[in-house]
């Protein structure tokens, strides 16, 4: 988004309304060899799926917008083959994310969830490496994606995994992030690459899912952890910021401008204290008990507008840049208005964030209230040079403990990474 369009519109806002996995062995060589069997694992081999990306032609960015380079781009779906009982691999040339086609995922009702796998003889080389995918997917409000490394076998693995929750019928990217590592995986040596796709939220009806442009490019170095604060609560400012203080870190305030002054919420004041200590503020719509895609095209634009409008015109026009997808639903239309008015969006993504980033506006967060899990996450980002985006919503009594939230910072301060803010996310963005 730039300047002018997320500035201009604040004199007209008064007049817009408001708003696990079973298969046989392959034998099929060839994942990114070419279909020779005889790869050396290298990206840059002379084959169909490592062309340079100038070579292809991207329907919805360019190959320069994005990082790293491809991995599989689909192209061929040859050395690709489904698991047993996991529905239907097909080409799709209807709508590409990039090249003449993308795979097609499905399974019928019924079935558990719709896989694909592809062994390579030679091994490929993923270590400091991070994937991205495009993805975009029907029938089903929302997803989880799978990713699956045998380095160089099942018992020594790492799982990769992203829920997506919306919007449908419409390409996204996912930067996936560690779920789960067995044994002591070797990623110079990956022999076999496992996708699923499952339901999520519901156990009826079909999976639709199309799959394009597998990425891969070198993390950083060290992993980020950011501290996401929702709901505009008065705890925020009385108990959070100084227990950031105290470790020198930054947190990230989700304003929902109508909350402001409440009795609970931070009043401005206060919300100008947090800035002045380092915080970063976003723009978080009040949607109520409803999703925003539950609003009309021109109700989700007012509620969008107005809420930058309110940020603009009390000095935190920074914090525009930056939207919180109200109860984690982001349906098409709202995905077009951010992109409109915001540099980036977070939701619900059930983990890490592979680095750099691939689409900044498929960001996802999990409880920062999680206890060991919370703890596994952060330990995944910097084991691996991820970003974990942890949501808070009240600290103190009937929510997360003053003491859980110390200890938890105290966690953070021990590990291997950076607390970071969404203005340090300029870096790692296309």
């Amino acid at each position: 988004m730039t300047d002018s369009n997320r500035r201009s519109f604040v004199a007209a806002t008064a007049a817009v309304g408001t708003l696990g996995v079973a298969g046989c062995l392959s034998t099929i060589d060839g994942w990114g060899d070419g279909g020779d069997g005889e790869g050396t694992g290298d990206h840059d081999d002379n084959d169909s799926e490592s062309e340079p990306d100038d070579t292809r032609e991207f329907h919805y960015h360019s190959a320069d917008e994005l990082p790293g380079e491809t991995l599989v781009s689909f192209d061929d779906l040859d050395g690709w083959v489904t698991m047993l009982d996991a529905g239907d691999l097909d080409a799709d040339e209807d709508d590409p994310y990039s090249g003449p086609q993308s795979a097609s995922l499905t399974a019928a009702e019924g079935t558990e969830y719709a896989g694909i796998y592809t062994t390579r003889s030679g091994g490929e080389d993923l270590s400091d490496s991070t994937l991205s995918l495009a993805v975009r997917f029907a029938d089903q409000e929302q997803l989880v994606l799978t990713l699956e490394l045998f380095a160089p076998n099942s018992s020594r693995s790492v799982t990769l995994r992203r829920t997506l929750i919306g919007p449908t019928d419409r390409w996204t990217r996912v930067d996936f992030g560690t779920a789960g590592i067995d044994g002591e995986p070797d990623l110079s040596n990956v022999r076999e690459i496992r996708l699923t796709a499952r339901r999520r939220g519901a156990t009826e009806g079909p999976i639709d899912c199309a799959i394009d442009d597998l990425r891969v490019a070198s993390r950083p170095d060290r992993g980020k952890v950011m501290l996401l604060f929702d709901g505009t609560l008065e705890s925020h400012h009385e108990i959070a910021l100084e227990a950031l203080s105290e470790y020198d870190f930054a947190g990230v305030e989700a304003v929902i401008p109508e909350t402001v002054g409440n009795d609970g919420r931070l009043s401005l004041t206060q919300l100008d204290d947090l800035v002045e200590a380092g915080w970063d503020v976003a723009a978080r719509p009040r949607t109520g008990a409803q999703n925003i895609t539950d609003y009309s095209d021109t109700e989700q634009e007012g509620l969008i507008r107005q809420t930058n409008a309110w940020l603009e015109n009390r000095g935190f026009e920074d914090g525009t840049a930056s939207f919180l997808t109200p109860r984690n639903v982001m349906g098409p239309t709202t995905r077009d208005l951010v992109e409109e008015y915001h540099d980036r969006a977070f939701r619900y993504g059930g983990g890490t964030n592979g680095l750099p980033i691939s689409d900044p506006y498929n960001l996802g967060f999990f409880s920062g209230n999680a206890g060991e899990d919370t703890k596994t996450y952060i330990d995944y980002a910097a084991a691996h040079g991820e970003l974990a985006v942890l949501h808070f919503e009240e600290i103190g009594p009937n929510s997360m403990s003053e003491l859980a939230f110390e200890n938890l910072l105290s966690y953070i301060d021990d590990a291997d990474v950076d607390v970071v803010t969404t203005a340090d996310l300029d870096e790692y963005e296309p």
